[in-house]
């Protein structure tokens, strides 16, 4: 019987320290010389102390959810402006330096593998759809993802809202699939379905996941998929 698997994409499937702190970093680095409060801003996006904490704007939000952060504190006169700066940042980002983004593991293999035992392969990201496809094709796994849901087309994480469309897509069960990734946001959404599952390799903790799942892994490699699906 067909079963699903969602991933999360950075921290997830992608190395989260490998690109993406670099990109935050440049993006705070822009953004904080515009605010008439620095440090306001810096905790409203999520930064504390030089490191970007789980949950929050910059490791889990969308464009528009950080362009929001920015337009509240005056870095932007319109959401619009705040959110077109944010959109072409962090997609000019990606472009420029796609070589440094890595794949945790084999994930060609890892997906192939999956849709050998007749499991539908999922994406649900904040990121936007472009550079979401972008990082998948990059990987070399864009063709063996069935679904995609991005920040700029489903309602954010942990809105069922793409979990229920995937199941509508495939004519699944809710019981029928598991979520993967590393913050709250994506297990609570698991829960909506056969559970959540955390992996270690982005931002979340042990300490932070272990209330909402037992199923904690060290990255998306190490999971025994088919047990779990059973």
């Amino acid at each position: 019987m067909t079963k699903g698997v969602l991933f999360d994409k950075d921290g997830t499937l992608f190395e989260f320290d490998s690109m993406w702190t670099n990109a935050i970093e440049e993006f705070m680095h822009q953004v904080l010389v515009k605010a008439e409060h620095a440090d306001r801003l810096a905790q409203a996006l999520g930064v504390k102390n030089g490191q970007v904490q789980p949950d929050s704007a910059l490791s889990s939000g969308t464009i528009k959810d950080i362009a929001t952060v920015l337009y509240d504190n005056a870095v932007f006169t319109t959401h619009d402006a705040a959110e077109e700066f944010v959109r072409v940042f962090f997609l000019e980002f990606l472009k420029k330096h796609l070589a440094q983004l890595k794949p945790i593991g084999d994930l060609r293999a890892l997906m192939q593998g999956l849709h050998n035992e007749d499991i539908k392969v999922g994406i649900v990201t904040s990121d936007d759809y472009e550079a979401t496809v972008i990082s998948l094709e990059h990987a070399g796994i864009a063709d063996l993802v069935d679904f995609i849901a991005s920040g700029d087309r489903y309602p954010r994480k942990p809105d069922p809202a793409p979990l229920v469309a995937f199941c509508q897509q495939f004519g699944l069960e809710l019981n029928d699939v598991i979520m993967v990734g590393d913050s709250r946001m994506d297990l609570e959404l698991g829960n909506v379905g056969k559970g959540g599952v955390g992996v270690l390799s982005g931002v979340g903790s042990a300490t932070e996941l272990s209330d909402l799942t037992t199923m904690i892994y060290p990255d998306v490699q190490a999971i025994p998929y088919t047990v779990l699906l059973k």
